[in-house]
């Protein structure tokens, strides 16, 4: 894969009456590599798909393609394919000629011979796999299909970027599943610069090789899938990817105070005394059978090959959520009632959280060592 950006945004802002949609985004997509823009209804990530595109301006800031400014380009003129999530396909139009559209609007001087329009849109319905579909109109195709049909659409005019916004977002989890990895698959075929927007965090993470996260129009942190679930750089990317135990305590010589819990591995900065936060995943949560224990299991629920449990430390303070594969719930298998100790196999802290309602107060913290 090349390694030079293909896209450069710089101090990018934009905002929508008194709404910042995006502020100061700052951001290098490179050549060749697939990338998602993850985040929150509100995040902003729609709206810099639709900069990068030429579907909306910015109010400061430049758009470099290839290393030249394009915010003055038009949207034909920047040469690249977008897909929306409702396909926006002609309705009156066969699946052949929603393809050819694009061709066949281009400049007289850039559009390609009829033939050579018919042999790219028969190519192109083969590589997205419809090739037998291409006399049908988009009313008698699945959502799955229409979505392959509008992504054809996007590759006829061979793009240098391709833009995905929620590409999936109107499809049930199946289809969603197979046509996510299906992409994956294309992508590394044509080896195309590939920005799609999304909010599922398990989309984001499968496909791309990098991702941005995205919060109130600001990057929060950019990584590779396993940069940014596994070492997420501040609070709100912990609370957006996936499932998270908030623990609040008290940093105390280098040591946060959680008197119910055993830390075995701490990441984050310990060096600031005072309140913070630990953001504990719930498979990280490992428990053990202690009748003289300081959590209460209060509910058990098996969801498929997953169990989730939840546990209640101390009264007052929030339920941990714990999560077993369903083949190592079965060698414990706890009970709503039961005593048990809590250890936490990997915790992160974030010092210096503003006090929260949930927040254990040192007195708290005092009676509830005395007790255990």
């Amino acid at each position: 894969m090349p390694s030079g950006p293909a896209i450069e945004l710089k101090g990018v802002s934009k905002r929508f009456d008194t709404f910042v949609a995006l502020d100061g985004v700052a951001l290098e997509i490179r050549a060749g590599e697939l990338l998602a823009l993850l985040g929150p209804s509100g995040s902003g990530k729609t709206t810099l798909l639709r900069i990068i595109a030429g579907l909306e301006w910015p109010d400061t800031g430049d758009l470099l393609l290839g290393g030249e400014s394009a915010v003055r380009r038009g949207v034909r003129e920047r040469q690249i394919g977008f897909v929306f999530q409702h396909y926006a396909l002609f309705r009156h139009m066969s699946v052949t000629e929603n393809v050819a559209f694009g061709l066949r609007v281009m400049p007289r001087n850039r559009r390609p011979a009829e033939g050579e329009i018919r042999a790219r849109v028969q190519k192109l319905l083969d590589l997205v796999q419809i090739g037998h579909l291409g006399d049908r109109h988009p009313g008698q195709l699945s959502g799955g299909e229409r979505q392959r049909v509008a992504l054809a659409r996007a590759l006829a005019i061979e793009p240098s970027v391709l833009l995905l916004d929620e590409p999936f977002g109107a499809l049930d989890a199946k289809v969603r599943k197979e046509l996510r990895r299906w992409l994956r698959q294309l992508h590394d075929r044509l080896s195309m610069t590939t920005v799609f927007v999304t909010h599922d965090q398990e989309e984001a993470l499968e496909l791309a090789d990098r991702v941005v996260v995205l919060g109130r129009g600001r990057i929060e942190q950019v990584g590779t899938p396993e940069e940014v679930y596994g070492a997420p750089s501040n609070p709100f990317v912990f609370d957006f990817l996936g499932q998270v135990n908030r623990v609040r305590c008290q940093v105390r010589g280098g040591r946060p105070i959680v008197p119910y819990a055993h830390i075995e591995q701490l990441n984050g900065d310990p060096s600031r005394d005072g309140p913070g936060t630990l953001y504990v995943r719930p498979h990280d949560v490992i428990l053990a059978r202690d009748p003289a224990g300081p959590a209460t299991v209060r509910f058990v629920g098996v969801v498929g090959p997953v169990v989730r449990l939840e546990i209640e430390v101390v009264m007052g303070a929030p339920v941990l959520e714990a999560e077993l594969p369903n083949h190592v719930y079965a060698g414990y298998r706890f009970a709503a009632g039961e005593r048990v100790s809590v250890r936490f196999r990997s915790a992160t802290l974030f010092p210096d959280i503003a006090a929260g309602p949930e927040e254990l107060s040192p007195a708290d913290l005092s009676l509830l060592s005395a007790s255990l």
